[in-house]
């Protein structure tokens, strides 16, 4: 058993301690936030400097912070003693993700990225195939997510919206599906990105749509997003056509295999699941590596080109800015 502590108890600060509390190699021994509820069952901590200076037993940290503080919380916990377990993204630029790595080298202690997708049956399926050179050569990859986040949601939370805690919607809503890319191919990279925004002017500091051209390995690459879908979440999916396939994997956990045609590979769409929540198998992950010693599909090395990658993407659009004819509007008014 490894033993787990959580910093902040958000929404997915309450996640991951269901995760934990679901899985038999994870014990949760504390909760650290500066407002808690009563009769949680565990130690609390009212700041995470208490905590560093009176825990002796946790193995792990669990960083659910706003986006803009894993940088600050995750080198703190490092310097403390504490491997850590990052809630995505892990940082919110390449210097910080880099500066997170090296502190734990320096250390000798772990960083994981909670990359939970990369668990899904059905992403492991089409990974195999991949290793496997199944579909032959890779074409192109497309990725297409439209979701829906009104003012409400940004409401909920403070940090939710802006730049610095927040760092946009490609960080904070669609970071699973670049991290899919990042699993499934060797070398991928954004070359190019612009974005809009259609619905979010005066509630976000940063665009609620667009889209990046990116390369995989061989293939070329486009990714369309968008968070300004009318009322509810429409769909998101992955199509990869290829040599010898296509195939369309979708949901927004990415646990439905939608469209398989492959020429030498029988019928697959029994990789399909039910299960949509796999924080509890990235909990057995990290406490199985730690006990095991050995290296994990989460470990934060992997993250990097995440993080780069968006990084890149933010940057291209901002020097390729489109205003919606709204903005023009009110700036020529």
């Amino acid at each position: 058993m490894k033993n787990f502590s959580i910093l902040g108890y958000g929404h997915i600060g309450k996640v991951h301690e269901q995760a934990i509390l679901a899985s038999d190699n994870a014990n949760l021994i504390s909760i650290i936030d500066f407002e808690l509820p009563s009769g949680l069952g565990v130690k609390t901590y009212s700041t995470l400097e208490i905590f560093l200076q009176e825990d002796k037993e946790t193995d792990v940290v669990v960083i659910a912070t706003p986006n803009g503080l894993h940088r600050e919380h995750a080198i703190r916990c490092l310097k403390g003693g504490k491997n850590v377990f990052i809630e995505k993204p892990l940082a919110l630029n390449i210097e910080d993700a880099k500066e997170i790595l090296a502190v734990a080298a320096e250390k000798k202690l772990r960083v994981f990225s909670s990359m939970q997708l990369r668990f899904s049956p059905v992403i492991q399926y089409v990974k195999k195939l991949l290793e496997n050179n199944a579909l032959g050569k890779i074409h192109m990859i497309n990725v297409q997510c439209y979701w829906n986040r009104n003012k409400n949601y940004y409401k909920l939370r403070e940090w939710h919206g802006s730049e610095d805690m927040d760092g946009g919607v490609l960080f904070t809503q669609f970071s699973h599906f670049v991290d899919i890319l990042n699993f499934w191919f060797e070398k991928v990279d954004c070359i190019g990105a612009k974005s809009y925004n259609f619905s979010h002017t005066n509630v976000t500091e940063f665009d609620d749509s667009g889209y990046v051209d990116f390369t995989a390995n061989e293939a070329v690459g486009h990714m369309t997003y968008t968070t300004s879908v009318f009322n509810k979440n429409f769909e998101s999916d992955i199509v990869i056509i290829a040599e010898k396939g296509t195939i369309k994997v979708g949901d927004q956990y990415l646990n439905q295999m939608i469209y398989s045609d492959l020429k030498n590979v029988c019928c697959s769409k029994n990789v399909s699941t039910d299960q949509k929540n796999f924080h509890p198998n990235a909990i057995y992950e990290v406490a199985d590596a730690l006990m095991r010693n050995n290296e994990s599909i989460l470990d934060g090395i992997h993250a990097i080109n995440l993080v780069k990658f968006i990084d890149d993407a933010n940057n291209f659009s901002k020097s390729n800015k489109i205003i919606t004819n709204k903005e023009y509007e009110v700036s020529h008014a």
